[in-house]
């Protein structure tokens, strides 16, 4: 198998994604979500490239050694499918498969969308596909988080969950990682408590040693790519929700035509806050060839369980010549 090289291609004027590339053969590109790196993939992609493909794991716009634009507009999700879509024809791509994962899911079901003849196939992990709401962000907030915190909501106002947050990276990601994994309760991420709350005190504690699906090591590295980028970019990609569902809205048919997939643990906190979600979901989608939930797995599933992902990964590509 070939190494893997680090490219910086340029995807918009003044933006440059930073992207591991790996293995020959068609494109597959993995979109992570937050607040993760491009390293969240490490365990897919040489799985994928000795299955045959070419596979391409930028960190998204916003994250780690990318562009990190000062403007919160710049992060809406026609935006990051653009992106996508310019990295594949740097990689001299004519199609390709778009796989994402906790907002990288989002981004990986509007290439759908927004490219329909050049995306061949769409496996999203964690968030499940969905029509856009027509019921504003603040409102959902209210209906579903009356006078309680509720992350989303907190990520709203710029400044004070990125100071939070970058008070101390390497601990804050080592506590989000714990929070949503299939190690904590299930109920940790979202429980009872006031509106104003920070993020952080009311997650649990984690391990005093490392996590059970990340090495200190590999923590160290996104401890140090938060150290330097921040939080800022990454948290803007919750601050364009309703211009995200507006770009939804606009293409109409909502409905994803090419062969799909979807794979999530049975502990997946997204779940839990959306309700019907799968229903939903294959409502939307005309050819939804797979959907797995594995037992036991949280929320980071392709580093919880990357052996389970990799196997539907692999039967996912595979399957879509026939």
């Amino acid at each position: 198998m070939t190494e893997i090289t680090i490219h910086r291609i340029e995807t918009a004027p003044g933006i440059m994604l930073s992207v591991a590339v790996v293995g020959a053969g068609p494109l597959v590109i993995l979109m992570h979500g937050w607040p993760e790196l491009g390293l969240s993939w490490r365990h897919q992609m040489a799985a994928l490239a000795q299955a045959g493909y070419t596979v391409a794991a930028p960190d998204m716009r916003g994250y780690g050694l990318s562009s990190r634009p000062a403007d919160p507009v710049a992060y809406d999700l026609d935006s990051h499918a653009d992106d996508m879509a310019a990295l594949a024809r740097a990689l001299g791509a004519t199609s390709w498969v778009a796989v994402g994962h906790d907002w990288g899911a989002p981004a990986a079901w509007r290439c759908a969308l927004r490219f329909p003849d050049t995306v061949r196939g769409i496996f999203g992990l964690s968030v499940p596909h969905s029509e856009a709401s027509p019921i504003a962000a603040a409102r959902m907030f209210e209906l579903g988080y009356p006078d309680r915190f509720f992350y989303v909501r907190y990520f709203q106002e710029i400044g004070r969950a990125e100071a939070e947050l970058e008070r101390d990276p390497r601990a804050t990601l080592k506590r989000i990682f714990f929070a949503v994994s299939g190690d904590a309760p299930k109920s940790a991420w979202v429980k009872q408590r006031p509106i104003d709350d920070p993020l952080l005190p009311g997650l649990p504690e984690p391990p005093a040693g490392p996590l059970s699906f990340m090495t200190d090591a590999e923590l160290d590295i996104y401890a140090e790519r938060y150290a330097q980028a921040g939080f800022f970019g990454s948290l803007c990609w919750y601050r364009n929700l309703d211009l995200n569902a507006e770009q939804g809205r606009a293409y109409g048919d909502q409905r994803i035509h090419q062969p799909a997939g979807f794979l999530c643990g049975d502990k997946e906190i997204v779940l839990s806050m959306t309700s019907g979600a799968l229903e939903r979901q294959r409502a939307v989608c005309a050819d939804l060839r797979q959907e797995t939930i594995v037992p036991g797995a949280g929320h980071w599933i392709q580093q919880e369980r990357p052996d389970a992902v990799n196997r539907a990964l692999v039967s996912f590509l595979d399957g879509l010549d026939d």
